[in-house]
Order: structure tokens, then C-alpha cells, then sequence
């Protein structure tokens, strides 16, 4: 397991340098990560991708360290600059192709042949902008601004595998249902042919969710609520 990590982690880290990156890492109408800088594209991924929840000085400042090259260094502004031009939808395609990379091979652990996944949702608390009120709405009064505003979030969880193979943020007045298919025509992009088995907890059940799973051919495991009537003697 161990040398099949350092091999994907090998090709993940090749990846970075294919020339066809910037098409993806560009935002749309751009023609950004064109020159060559003190940073190129792949040093500002990787950056990104080993941040250590650090100050915004000392993030770049020990990945050049770590690199041992202090040719590059950079002012903060250049750095912060160069990173908003990425096209924030550049990490998940590099995410999805390192899981099918892994997905793909013979390495997943399996429950009796299952993929076992568990998918659930939860309310998230996210910065009380006029962007975000409109995006994800308010949680409480509609017209307070200095109120909570929250997002509907779900994610798919291989519970052997320890990997997420999706997350969704959405309005907060979505359902859990519907970002649960979301969810699981995700595992159809990433093509995963292996038989899938889904937990769910109480929250899901209902005739048209089962609907779907069974037109989806997804087997799933729900929790149902214990309804206890009285009985009169």
C-alpha cells in the first residue's frame, strides 16, 4: 500500500508539468499562466495543496524553503496576485483524477465486493457576505445582515477506503435528497464499476429517493425511525 501511494503520488506530482494544465487552471476569457514567472503554474499548485494553515507570509515563504530554492521568492502581493488567477475549479479536477487513478486499480478495499460509502448532510456556517446571502440564503430572518448565513453541504465518504469522493454546497433550502444524487451521479463521472452499497441515515427515506437508487442500481442501507402506536385493550 505504501509504494502504491508514493506511485500515485509520483504521477499526481508529473501531472503538475503536463502542458495542458493551463488550459484547466485558467479562469474563462483568460490568458493567464502564459509567461514565465518567478512562480509557475506547478509551484503555485503545490503551494496551494501543502498549506499548513499558516499566515499568508509564512505559506510561500517555507515552500520555497522546503524547495530550497530562494531564486523564487516573491512578494506577498505578486504570490497573492498569482493566485487569484486560478481557476478554483483546477483542484477538483485534480482531485477526481488522482481518486480514478486510484479507483481504477485493484487496491480499493471492498466489504463481500462492495464500494461502502456513507453519505450524509450538514448545515455549514460560511462569512455573512452579500454574495453569499444571495448564493446560499439566510438562516433565521431573510433580511438581517448581520445574521448566520448558511450553506447546505453533503458529502460521499468511502468508509474502508478513507477517501471523500464528493462534496456539494448548495442553497440552504435544498434537500438532503437531492444533493445525495449529486453525490452518487459523481461516482458515475469518476466511472466506478465496482457494485456500490450506500448508508444513509433517518433523514433519507422516501418513495422517490429509493426510486432513484434503484434506477441508478445503487444497494443502500437506510436508518428508519421507530414509530411506536398504542395499542388499546
Amino acid at each position: 500500500m505504501d509504494k502504491s501511494y508514493k506511485r500515485r503520488f509520483q504521477k499526481f506530482s508529473e501531472s503538475l508539468s503536463d502542458p495542458e494544465l493551463i488550459n484547466y487552471a485558467r479562469q474563462i476569457g483568460k490568458n493567464t499562466f502564459s509567461r514565465k514567472r518567478k512562480m509557475p503554474l506547478k509551484d503555485m499548485l503545490l503551494c496551494c495543496l501543502s498549506k499548513k494553515e499558516l499566515t499568508t507570509v509564512f505559506e510561500p515563504r517555507n515552500y520555497f524553503k522546503e524547495k530550497g530554492d530562494f531564486s523564487m521568492l516573491l512578494s506577498i502581493q505578486g504570490y497573492l496576485q498569482q493566485r487569484k488567477r486560478l481557476n478554483p475549479e483546477i483542484f477538483p479536477y485534480l482531485n477526481r483524477n488522482y481518486l480514478m487513478d486510484f479507483y481504477h486499480s485493484d487496491e480499493p478495499k471492498l466489504w463481500n465486493g462492495y464500494l461502502l460509502i456513507a453519505i450524509d448532510g450538514s448545515k455549514a456556517e460560511v462569512p455573512n457576505s452579500k454574495e453569499n446571502r444571495e448564493t446560499f440564503g439566510n438562516s433565521g430572518n431573510q433580511r438581517s445582515k448581520t445574521g448566520q448565513v448558511r450553506a447546505l453541504v453533503s458529502g460521499t465518504y468511502d468508509i474502508l477506503n478513507h477517501f471523500y469522493l464528493d462534496i456539494e454546497i448548495e442553497h440552504i433550502s435544498v434537500s438532503e435528497n437531492e444533493l445525495a444524487k449529486r453525490n452518487l451521479k459523481h461516482l458515475r463521472e469518476m466511472e466506478i464499476r465496482r457494485p456500490v452499497l450506500a448508508v444513509f441515515d433517518r433523514g433519507y427515506p422516501s418513495l422517490e429517493f429509493i426510486d432513484f437508487l434503484e434506477t441508478e442500481g445503487i444497494h443502500y442501507l437506510m436508518r428508519l425511525s421507530i414509530i411506536r402506536q398504542s395499542v388499546n385493550r
